[in-house]
């Protein structure tokens, strides 16, 4: 017969049923590692220092609600008179480290048979995938469509576009304070963020399929985040670089909307994709359309490699003139 334990706090902000975000997850994070290990002696007599897949149990969070488990934190925000180095909501900087660390839609998800099939049943004069995507998207947030009625691979690919298109708006709209932040913090707040949005992602192997974060200020919700399986098992085995490194090579593709491309480089056999975060798109698109018509183009790029270091994605993050040949 199963189980439950609860750990009941009482006293300080639980009396006000409220925990403080940072300790509720060292205690989360020890607790669980606690139970786990438990449970490997009560198996074995024995435990490992080193918890993977294959020997985490099933130890499993409830949900106060059938179909779902949410977990909610509420930021206070900045006070007027308290000094603050950029003045953005925690959203902002959750859209600003997403843009970099996450990848962009690329062309073949956009692409997808899924899509097209519905694009062909739902409207006769259907254009391409991506008109597709983007009227879905129009008809989800107008109430015309439900997401519930929509293919599982197409709600998630709508999902993964309204999350990309939300951050995309929140850092034009915060442009100025963003640019506060400048290359030498944004390699910092990278270095910093891509490995603990990779352990993030580890919540998707069992405990979930898809993860979405969102953000609520009085009655508006939007979507900041979405994560699939897929997205999540690579942002967990990848790696940034901490440092950045120009590299020359051909633009293939380069959608000048949201960012992605596909970079050919000398010696690798493949092109290798990119993207752009959104805030600094604007600043960069028209460089890099003027210099693709001169077949090179010189980026400033983070490489993204897998485990066994090899390069699976670049994130550009600026344009250097081109070097003369």
């Amino acid at each position: 017969m199963a189980e439950n334990l609860t750990f009941h706090f009482e006293g300080a902000l639980a009396e006000t049923h409220q925990m403080n975000f940072y300790e509720a997850a060292r205690f989360q994070y020890a607790a669980a590692r606690l139970m786990v290990k438990l449970a490997q002696f009560r198996r074995a007599g024995k435990f490992v220092q080193k918890i993977t897949n294959n020997s985490n149990f099933n130890i499993n969070l409830k949900s106060q609600e059938d179909g779902s488990f949410n977990i909610n934190i509420e930021d206070e925000g900045q006070s007027q008179k308290e000094e603050k180095f950029v003045d953005v909501s925690l959203a902002d900087l959750v859209a600003y480290v997403s843009e970099r660390v996450i990848e962009k839609i690329d062309e073949s998800s956009v692409s997808s048979s899924a899509l097209a099939k519905l694009g062909d049943i739902t409207d006769s004069d259907h254009g391409d995938s991506s008109t597709i995507l983007t009227r879905l998207i129009q008809e989800v947030d107008e109430g015309r469509t439900s997401l519930s009625d929509l293919p599982e691979q197409v709600r998630e690919l709508v999902k993964r576009r309204v999350a990309e298109t939300y951050r995309e708006r929140r850092l034009s709209e915060s442009k100025a304070a963003i640019s506060k932040i400048d290359f030498a913090r944004s390699q910092k707040l990278i270095a910093m963020s891509a490995p603990l949005m990779s352990e993030m992602a580890t919540a998707l192997r069992k405990s979930a399929n898809t993860l979405e974060v969102t953000s609520s200020v009085g009655a508006e919700n939007n979507s900041v985040l979405f994560l699939n399986r897929q997205m999540a098992q690579e942002i967990e085995t990848a790696s940034v670089d901490k440092d950045i490194t120009p590299l020359l090579g051909d633009i293939t593709q380069f959608n000048k909307d949201n960012g992605w491309g596909k970079l050919k480089i000398a010696n690798v056999a493949k092109a290798v994709s990119f993207s752009i975060p959104y805030d600094i798109l604007p600043a960069i698109k028209s460089t890099i359309i003027e210099n693709m018509k001169k077949d090179l183009v010189y980026l400033q790029t983070y490489f993204v490699r897998d485990r066994s270091d090899e390069l699976i994605r670049l994130i550009a993050v600026g344009v250097l003139p081109t070097p003369k040949q």
